[in-house]
């Protein structure tokens, strides 16, 4: 069985940390494949999961926003993946639409959680830093970081609160190997129900 594997957590949780160790336990059981969601979020530099558009298309099935941006997608997309036997691994930090696609898709979600610590204001001035363009002031930069730092406090607590939603919790607060043993675990528990499944 092909499972759609979505990622949650705050900004800078390891998400795409987390993403790449899980691509890396591709097998012929176990297709893991990058999702890709549409945004009206500015283009990142070697970001790989998104389609930037000025509007989400106006014929997708779920649409969410997060920090004034737009976030979108196609549930036959995913469809189509599961039907070849690849497991699609999408970032979906709303819980709404976790649960949207746990609706819609059962059993065949599996939902993780990556936690790693509670937002950091500092982290997030020095995050701000990197991406603002040149010539940015100090007082834009400090006031977009206290924004998002604001707004990632708040969505800190409903994930927690939310917690219930998620079939596993992966701790990204040890070493590099601690986070990859547990990835492996969830991994295999996923292979293991597929094997069942067949035999």
């Amino acid at each position: 069985m092909a499972y759609v594997i979505t990622l949650t957590g705050p900004s800078q949780c390891g998400k795409s940390t987390i993403r790449e160790m899980i691509l890396k336990h591709r097998d012929k059981n176990f297709k893991p494949v990058i999702f890709k969601k549409y945004t009206t979020r500015r283009p990142r530099e070697f970001e790989d999961d998104t389609i930037c558009v000025d509007n989400i298309p106006h014929d997708c099935d779920l649409v969410y926003e997060q920090y004034g941006v737009r976030y979108g997608f196609h549930f036959d997309d995913l469809y189509d993946l599961l039907e070849k036997g690849k497991s699609p691994i999408i970032v979906l930090n709303d819980v709404r639409a976790v649960e949207d696609v746990r609706i819609a898709l059962a059993p065949q979600v599996k939902s993780l959680f990556l936690y790693r610590n509670p937002p950091d204001k500092e982290k997030f001035i020095e995050e701000e830093k990197r991406r603002a363009k040149a010539g940015t002031s100090e007082e834009a930069i400090a006031e977009t970081a206290q924004s998002r730092y604001d707004k990632a406090k708040a969505i800190y607590r409903i994930y927690i609160e939310n917690i219930y939603l998620f079939d596993n919790v992966i701790l990204n607060i040890g070493s590099y190997d601690f986070t990859k043993q547990q990835v492996a675990h969830v991994v295999e528990k996923m292979k293991s129900a597929t094997k069942k499944l067949k035999g």
